[in-house]
């Protein structure tokens, strides 16, 4: 159980890391479902005036962070941060994410170009597959 909870730790960081670095590119062509931008925008604000950190499942992850239209970037933190999960460096990892946010929340520089969410493995097992794919495909 330990060498998964490390394992999960040490793909949740990588996982991170490599949205930070890599956007979820836009596709050109938009979908009759997509939500309108201005409708993204203004429920991201919502939530990030509520609490500065997003908790997004597969659904938010897959309609405000991957579909188009978007004009705004998301920082994802995926964590795994139920107790049965044992990951410290997840605990550690989140109160620094949070720091972060709300730095940035109440910053002279805030915008609403720029949104901090997090995807627990607990909730969104469905995100971690979908990333997983991704960085398989980038090898």
């Amino acid at each position: 159980m330990a060498v998964l909870s490390g394992r999960l730790c040490v793909s949740a960081t990588i996982a991170l890391v490599l949205l930070l670095v890599y956007e979820v590119p836009l596709a050109s062509a938009q979908r009759k479902k997509e939500m309108v931008l201005s409708e993204k925008v203004s429920q991201l604000m919502e939530w990030t005036n509520k609490r500065p950190v997003i908790r997004m499942n597969g659904d938010k992850f897959r309609r405000l962070v991957k579909a188009p239209p978007r004009n705004y970037s998301v920082i994802v933190m995926f964590t795994a941060l139920q107790l049965h999960r044992q990951c410290v460096v997840c605990k550690q990892a989140d109160e620094e994410f949070q720091i972060l946010a709300n730095s940035w929340r109440y910053s002279s520089a805030f915008t609403n170009r720029i949104f901090f969410a997090m995807v627990d493995f607990d909730e969104g097992s469905d995100v971690f597959q979908m990333v997983r794919s991704l960085v398989s495909s980038l090898k």
